[in-house]
């Protein structure tokens, strides 16, 4: 069949499925290798910490860089979990995370919310004065007196209250509540709900992938918090997790009151199965909770 003169020839729209196979396939190797280098560098120092908690004294001193384990003991292990201070600082941790995540929670969402709502007077002004603190910061002497005017000094409230609202996740929910559209709250009022019922029933809800991700946010800030505790808090028994390890690695295990050292036990041995002890639970828990984190921040910068 003779084809027409204003019959366009037939081009290939894109290459064949065996060059482009070889040519991404090449690329693919190499993105593989670079990602593969990228875990080794990230996941090795891990791997020869948990190989220096496992291994006695006499391996360490040998090879410290260990690529695999020699010989076997757990005494270490032993040691750290027997040691009174830890498992304080483990029951202080978690009341932090328990009673300071939702305490900073309900702040957080009640005054994203207030800054998102129609202009009302002073908005404009409060909302500048929260964004300044983001910039400057009081410094550290004010600080202290207003801790000492408050008397919380060596008490466990001095690492809740001072963190009531993080102004970065102040600002997510905001975003985010500002993004959802009026027509539901005019539909609230025109059935007869007041503001707190439009708040719990209609805006609070439609929020939660954003509470969660801010929530965990709080969760893993207050689970390393241990800087407040370093300033005001004197009492051992008051002591987070975090600080405990700190002044573990500082002074070196041996030297902390309740560890139990046997023979088989050594410094560095004790420090690397400390810190196990205590980045264990999160590295269980947060592949998990991952997505939320993933998922509430695009969705917070795409909306806001």
């Amino acid at each position: 069949m003779k084809r027409s003169r204003f019959e366009l020839p037939y081009l290939p729209l894109r290459p064949s499925r065996k060059s482009a196979n070889h040519r991404f396939g090449r690329l693919d190797i190499v993105l593989f290798i670079v990602l593969l280098i990228y875990g080794i560098l990230i996941i090795f120092p891990f791997y020869n910490a948990f190989l220096i908690s496992i291994s006695p004294e006499h391996v360490y001193n040998e090879t410290p860089l260990l690529l695999w384990p020699k010989e076997l003991t757990f005494a270490s292990y032993s040691s750290v979990f027997a040691n009174k201070n830890l498992w304080s600082g483990f029951r202080i941790t978690m009341i932090l995370l328990t009673v300071g995540t939702i305490y900073q929670m309900f702040f957080t969402i009640i005054t994203g919310y207030a800054l998102s709502r129609s202009k009302w007077f002073g908005k404009n002004f409060l909302m500048n004065m929260i964004l300044v603190t983001m910039f400057f910061g009081g410094g550290l002497i004010p600080y202290y007196y207003l801790i000492t005017n408050l008397n919380l000094h060596d008490k466990i409230w001095v690492m809740i209250i001072p963190g009531a609202i993080d102004t970065f996740n102040m600002l997510l929910m905001r975003n985010y509540f500002q993004s959802l559209p009026k027509e539901l709250e005019e539909s609230a009022r025109i059935d007869g709900a007041n503001d707190i019922q439009i708040f719990v029933k209609v805006y609070l809800p439609l929020a939660l992938p954003m509470i969660a991700t801010v929530g965990l946010f709080f969760a893993v800030g207050n689970w390393n918090s241990w800087y407040n505790a370093m300033l005001f808090v004197k009492t051992p028994s008051l002591w987070p997790l975090q600080f405990v390890l700190r002044n573990l690695i500082i002074t070196g295990a041996s030297n902390i009151e309740g560890t139990i050292t046997s023979p088989d036990t050594y410094s560095q041995g004790l420090v690397m199965a400390s810190i196990f002890f205590t980045i264990v639970p999160m590295m269980c828990f947060y592949p998990f909770l991952q997505r939320f984190f993933v998922k509430g921040i695009v969705v917070g910068a795409i909306k806001g």
